[in-house]
């Protein structure tokens, strides 16, 4: 019994140590694959082969996808295609950003890897013109790793251009709170062209209406006519021709009309009178 026993456990050593082989010589496999495809990624990146070193990067992280040098390398690569084939619609800013990001918020990553990444998120941020998020992560990497003499350079640059447009940005606002004369006439001018839409609707409203009120006189005026009897020569009654020779009464909507013409009138007679430019509103009829 005590013999079988030392067999089974002889047997059972060495199917551990068989499947830690295994295993160790899986995992072995995929980390020379992964370093192979990482080297290749980098010599074509040598090369300027930015969306070849991309694939490789890509293949590299489906063997170890925790892989650093594989994640900053493609982030790299897919920066440097984005700005070498801006015309791919495929590529995209925000794209190159999230990867960039998603490397620095690893928490075991060192201090000098994670400001190596912000430098190169900021250089990213800078290339799209998003001066203010490139100062904040240049700053950030300047906190982690003070004496990068590239990421100092960088964040003073992209100071420097921020500055100017928060003082560009001010010198403006200060202008339009100090010239409200101008801004009251934008506002004026918007007011008159409404005013004029208005006007002319109204007047085309009020000769639409002038035009059916002189219709139904006119049809009044003829039933009246071919009721009344002719005299003998065949002329119209004399009541009827002092009628004609006599002015129309005006309706009321006529009548306002004409003391709106008239009040306009007045108005730009007292003004050439002082002196003034005489302001000509587009749109009205010149009755």
């Amino acid at each position: 019994m005590r013999g079988n026993h030392n067999i089974f456990s002889f047997w059972g050593v060495m199917l551990i140590a068989l499947l830690f082989t295994l295993t160790g010589g899986e995992a072995s496999a995929q980390y020379l694959r992964e370093r192979s495809l990482v080297r290749e990624g980098n010599r074509q990146f040598d090369k300027l082969n930015y969306r070849s070193s991309l694939n490789r990067y890509n293949e590299a992280l489906e063997h170890d996808s925790t892989s650093y040098e594989a994640l900053y390398n493609r982030a790299n690569s897919y920066q440097r295609l984005l700005h070498s084939e801006s015309a791919d619609s495929t590529l995209n800013a925000e794209t190159a950003y999230a990867h960039y990001e998603a490397i620095v918020a690893d928490t075991l990553l060192t201090k000098e890897q994670r400001a190596e990444v912000l430098r190169n998120l900021g250089e990213s941020l800078f290339e799209g013109e998003k001066y203010e998020a490139a100062l904040n992560a240049f700053r950030k990497s300047m906190t982690l790793n003070p004496d990068d003499a590239a990421t100092k350079y960088n964040y003073v640059l992209t100071k420097r251009i921020v500055d100017q447009k928060r003082n560009a940005q001010q010198q403006q606002q200060n202008d339009q709170s100090n010239n409200p004369q101008q801004n009251n006439q934008d506002q004026n001018q918007d007011q008159n062209e409404d005013q004029q839409q208005n006007d002319q609707q109204n007047n085309q409203q009020d000769q639409q209406q002038q035009n059916d009120q002189q219709d139904q006189q006119d049809q009044q005026d003829e039933g009246k006519e071919q009721n009344q009897p002719e005299n003998q020569d065949g002329d119209k009654p004399q009541d009827e021709e002092e009628q004609e020779s006599q002015p129309k009464e005006l309706n009321a909507d006529q009548e306002r009309m004409l003391d709106a013409i008239q009040a306009e009138e007045d108005k730009t007679q007292e003004k050439l009178k002082e002196g003034e430019k005489a302001i000509v509103v587009r749109g009205k009829k010149n009755w």
